[in-house]
């Protein structure tokens, strides 16, 4: 776009329009960060005398193209392509726009097209070809966990190849400054880290999942070191990276609590408690991390007058952006720490208090998600829950615990709460009762997780036994 930049610190860009009101002309200058609806009561003020009647006759004013094509109040001037030198008319609402004319039918159709699906960009080629190498990478690690039973060798090429990606990584990211391609060849190596590790210590006969204590602790430190080093060095999708730090720090809390002799089922429910029981710190500890700044709150009745020295607002964009990314990595980890959890519980034939709290973590999941505004923030939990209420069902069959009914009976009730809730929701939003409902069931679901947790572990039955011998 052919915009007038101005320095970072001094102001948005500037964007130099022509705007057609209904008896005159407009030159103005207009930011292209702000949004129609904040432009539209100035450039009324500005043009007032030259619009004419009243706007409540019309139904009040909007900008429009040359095409007739309605500017969305609701985004900026940057975002709908608006570009310098461009007219813009000022036009009533209700104001029937004339129809082109047009004299090449094959031009109407290639636009009709046009219209219809994004046609293929060069930033689809590039996200095409960053995905593929991602795929490939991916695709290298499932060749070397289908080499077994021998866990060494692959675990060597493993644990060279991880590093590899992390310096290749950091290379695109700072030598050739492309920072998302860099990130997704050192985000790539992180399984290579994790399972390299844990392969070195799993047993020559055991599968590529049959992870202990000790490859666990190895694995989960080669992830973190490998994580940070991403983090520290990569200046793109720094999320990938905190959830791989949040991620290895789990694993690790896992493996203490099984060399401390908790079993298997106790560890894995800990840990699952441990990444879904933070979900409502890790927006506070994201903002501390992306060094967000907060204003002074006043001791004093004086300091109330007291002018405060404002950060600058590109600093604070900055800050924002950085704390989302960490947020949005602390929630990966939580869904992926989840997803694991609950998979292995599902098909390890759980008790009554395992599947309580596969429960009680699904049902935390799901609400937790409708709390967080952005896709890339909700989707993950969104999806975790679902995997763990499909591991909730698929489990039992697999195992042979329950009939393959039981199933069709579960997915008919998910059938029958989600598609409703998809028809009516879309169109209104949830009552304010429904909502604190949520809120009341959200906060039940994650203060249950610690006691079922206890009973998955055998804290209840170990104080229950010393009771009894002090009876005894």
């Amino acid at each position: 776009m052919s915009t007038v930049s101005a320095p970072a610190a001094s102001g948005p860009s500037l964007a130099r329009v022509t705007i057609a009101a209904p008896t005159r002309r407009l030159d103005l200058a207009l930011p292209d960060n702000m949004l129609v609806a904040e432009l539209l009561p100035h450039l009324l003020r500005h043009a007032e005398g030259a619009l004419g009647e009243p706007s409540e006759r019309y139904g009040g004013w909007v900008l429009r193209r040359a095409t007739g094509t309605t500017l969305e109040p609701g985004r900026n001037l940057a975002s709908q392509g608006v570009r310098d030198g461009e007219l813009l008319h000022l036009d009533p609402a209700r104001e029937d726009w004339p129809e082109l004319a047009y004299d090449d039918v094959v031009e109407v159709i290639a636009g009709g097209s046009r219209r219809a699906g994004r046609t293929w960009s060069p930033a689809a080629t590039r996200r095409c070809g960053l995905a593929v190498t991602a795929g490939a990478l991916l695709l290298g690690l499932a060749g070397l966990a289908g080499t077994g039973p021998g866990w060494v060798v692959p675990g060597v090429i493993a644990l060279i190849v991880s590093p590899a990606c992390a310096v290749l990584g950091i290379l695109l990211s700072r030598a050739f400054k492309d920072a998302s391609a860099g990130g997704v060849v050192a985000a790539a190596g992180l399984p290579y880290a994790f399972f390299g590790g844990a392969w070195l210590l799993t047993e020559p006969g055991g599968g590529f999942l049959a992870v202990g204590a000790p490859g666990l602790v190895l694995g989960s430190s080669a992830l973190l070191v490998i994580s940070v080093v991403g983090h520290a060095g990569v200046a793109g999708l720094t999320r990938l990276f905190v959830a791989g730090i949040a991620a290895a720090l789990t694993g690790l809390l896992a493996a203490t609590l099984a060399f401390a002799g908790v079993p298997a089922e106790g560890a894995a429910a800990v840990a699952l408690t441990a990444a879904i029981g933070l979900l409502p710190a890790y927006p506070v500890l994201a903002g501390w991390i992306g060094r967000l700044p907060f204003p002074d709150l006043p001791s004093r009745a004086e300091d109330i007058l007291k002018d405060q020295q404002m950060p600058r607002r590109a600093d604070v964009f900055a800050a924002v952006v950085r704390a989302s990314e960490v947020l949005t990595g602390f929630i990966l980890s939580a869904a992926l720490c989840s997803i694991v959890v609950m998979t292995w519980l599902a098909l390890s034939g759980p008790d009554t208090a395992a599947v309580l709290l596969m429960v009680a973590a699904i049902a935390a999941l799901l609400l937790r998600a409708r709390l967080l505004p952005t896709p890339q923030q909700r989707v993950p939990l969104l999806t975790a829950g679902l995997l763990g209420l499909a591991g909730l069902g698929v489990g039992p069959v697999v195992t042979g615990a329950v009939s393959g009914v039981v199933l069709v009976a579960l997915a008919a009730l998910v059938t029958a709460v989600a598609l409703p809730s998809a028809l009516i929701y879309s169109r209104r939003p949830p009552s304010p009762y429904l909502g604190r409902a949520g809120d009341i069931l959200d906060i039940v679901a994650i203060m249950a997780l610690i006691p079922l947790a206890c009973a998955v572990a055998g804290v209840f039955d170990g104080v229950r036994g010393l009771f009894a011998s002090f009876g005894g």
